[in-house]
């Protein structure tokens, strides 16, 4: 046992200022999970916001960390006067199941004319005066609820205190491009960037300042000192650097430097791949900040770019909680420690919040070894197995030029050329084929690590609308040209559909039916539907980890039906891993569309995967 000379609150100011501490701090980003250890559903803990916070205090005084993060979760996050985007939450034993975890009913919620007003009036401006249409709640009553939430927050940070367990955080603030993504919608907001820039520049410079005063307000309220700051979508997973150079990085640095001159620390939340992006972070202030990372960003990387600089928290992985042995768990702590831990400077912590189906055996040993392992020095290695390089795209020359708009993402330029060649009379699958193969380009440059995410999203975009051009031309030629069948869908639990909706083009470009089943489909409703349809692909997306039961079963369905005998399952989502593959009883996991497309093509045709 480490021998404890530090108060926690010294401990963690040790860490922020990367100074000597007697052991790094330890604490499970915890909110979710608490309830589900103590079979208490997530309907009744969003219901009684007591049976919640006894939950999280008993899973406190059990496992023994550090810090509590909050203490409730099963009210608006953190709420102030809009920290962040005024989203739908779907809520447990309401919209969803009894005890499934809540999630976000991400949707449109104002129009791309808005950015206009927006840039005029401000961040609180304009939803003072916009907030009533998206709600049924008219904005003063609005207020009223933020301000009996914040009150609730006040008063169950007390009792947890009294009872033993700090409360480190004040306030959870979106970056302002997260912000506008999810008013937006990913997609959405993507095309905005590419097609009107300028105006989305306009009204997040507006609305910058009022998100950091709201926020600062948060905090003095309830009297605590750290900004947990969202951030994802900005990361070099969705964009390439010049967008994230103009549409986050700025505002991040007017985040930090109006936190810090109130005396609020900067919680830097990173969830996605921000790898290519870390080395911006050196020119925030020296020890004064939070680099925090959900273990899809290289935490080894991290420390050699950072170290020195920049406190880091993380990063025990998500399927590592759910699915790994105990042993398992404590040797990656150990790594980090050893590694990450390194001379100071590191917090033990989750990668994002810790997973609802977490099992307990698998805290305890991220809790006790963090309490009770003093480190050794290590050579920064990488945590998962290395993998191959991206190869770059080949540069053969693409025939057409509808082939060459599509690859350069020139949306008027394609749509213009489609529609004067179906003037001409030129076949409407010729122009079909000449969309795939700027499509293929662009899977290409994404797989060799070109394009991103957003190129991904404005290429499926821009195939959809020429398909929907052709389409009354193209019912019997796309019969002829077809693969055969794929179902896909998220699985029951999840109700995310960006990834899937990428995948599903992707697919249809390469010439195969796609049966998209949608959300939150049960294992069930699959297998069925690859009875029907006689489908040898089944491909499942994943955001959260109770999706990876839903998978298993639906494998285990595939086997009792008899049907698993000449089919082929892949997964792919943010929370996946080889691990998670071997869980199912998947053939194939991958984080890249076109590869696992790819993967497709060659079992259909081949017959070996």
């Amino acid at each position: 046992m480490i021998n404890e000379t530090m108060t926690r609150q010294e401990r963690l100011q040790a860490a922020i200022s990367l100074e000597p501490a007697d052991r790094h701090p330890v604490f499970p980003i915890l909110i979710t999970t608490a309830p589900r250890l103590y079979g208490i559903t997530q309907a009744k803990a969003w219901l009684d916001h007591n049976v919640a916070r006894e939950a999280l205090i008993r899973c406190f005084e059990e496992f023994g960390y550090d810090y509590g993060s909050k203490p409730n979760y099963y009210y608006p996050m953190l709420p102030g006067k809009l920290c962040s985007a005024p989203v739908r939450n779907l809520i447990p034993g309401k919209q969803l199941g009894e005890d499934d975890l809540y999630q976000i009913d991400e949707r449109v919620l104002f129009a791309r004319e808005d950015y206009d007003k927006m840039a005029a009036l401000g961040w609180n401006g304009f939803w003072d005066e916009h907030y009533g249409k998206i709600s049924k709640k008219t904005m003063e009553e609005f207020k009223i609820m933020q301000s009996l939430s914040n009150q609730l927050y006040v008063e169950d940070m007390k009792i947890c205190e009294e009872r033993g367990m700090p409360i480190f955080l004040g306030v959870a603030v979106d970056s302002v491009l997260m912000a506008f993504s999810l008013c937006r919608t990913l997609t959405e907001f993507t095309r905005d960037l590419y097609e009107v820039p300028d105006k989305v520049e306009a009204a997040m410079e507006a609305s910058c300042d009022d998100l950091i005063s709201n926020a600062i307000q948060v905090c003095k309220n309830n009297g605590k000192d750290v900004a947990f700051i969202v951030l994802e979508r900005g990361s070099g997973f969705y964009y390439r650097l010049p967008l994230f150079e103009r549409f986050e990085w700025p505002f991040l640095q007017r985040y930090v430097d109006g936190f810090l001159s109130e005396g609020i620390t900067p919680w830097l939340h990173f969830d996605t791949d921000w790898g290519i992006n870390l080395p911006y972070l050196k020119g925030l202030p020296k020890g004064r900040c939070i680099c925090d990372l959900d273990g899809t960003t290289d935490i080894f990387k991290a420390k050699e770019i950072l170290g020195g600089h920049m406190c880091i928290s993380g990063d025990v992985p998500a399927d590592l909680l759910t699915l790994g042995k105990p042993e398992e768990v404590a040797d990656y702590c150990k790594r980090l420690i050893d590694v990450v831990g390194q001379d100071g400077g590191f917090m033990l912590t989750t990668g994002c919040e810790c997973p609802i189906d977490a099992r307990p055996e698998n805290i305890r040993a991220m809790v006790e070894t963090g309490k009770t392992y003093r480190g050794k020095k290590r050579r920064a290695t990488p945590h998962r197995p290395e993998t191959l390089k991206k190869k770059a795209a080949e540069e053969a020359e693409l025939r057409g030029e509808i082939a060459q708009a599509v690859a350069k993402l020139r949306y008027k330029d394609v749509m213009g050329l489609v529609e004067q060649a179906t003037g001409e009379g030129m076949d409407p699958l010729a122009i079909l084929n000449e969309c795939r193969a700027g499509m293929d380009r662009v899977g290409e440059l994404y797989s060799s690590g070109e394009y991103f995410l957003s190129e991904l999203i404005m290429s499926a975009n821009i195939f959809k609308k020429v398909v929907g051009l052709l389409e009354p031309l193209l019912a019997k030629d796309q019969q002829d040209f077809s693969l055969g069948a794929v179902v896909l869908s998220t699985p029951k639990g999840d109700i995310h559909d960006i990834g899937k909706d990428i995948v599903a083009t992707l697919f249809k470009v390469s010439g195969f039916e796609v049966i998209d089943l949608g959300v939150d489909v049960a294992p069930e409703a699959i297998i069925d539907a690859v009875a029907e349809s006689g489908a040898k692909i089944i491909a499942m997306s994943a955001l959260i980890t109770p999706t990876f039961k839903s998978m298993k079963k639906t494998v285990e369905l595939l086997e009792e039906r008899d049907m698993r005998k000449g089919r082929y399952v892949i997964i792919g989502g943010g929370p996946t891993t080889p691990t998670v593959r071997d869980y199912v009883n998947a053939d194939a996991w991958t984080l890249d569309p076109k590869e696992g497309v790819n993967w497709c093509k060659s079992f259909v045709q081949g017959g070996d995967g």
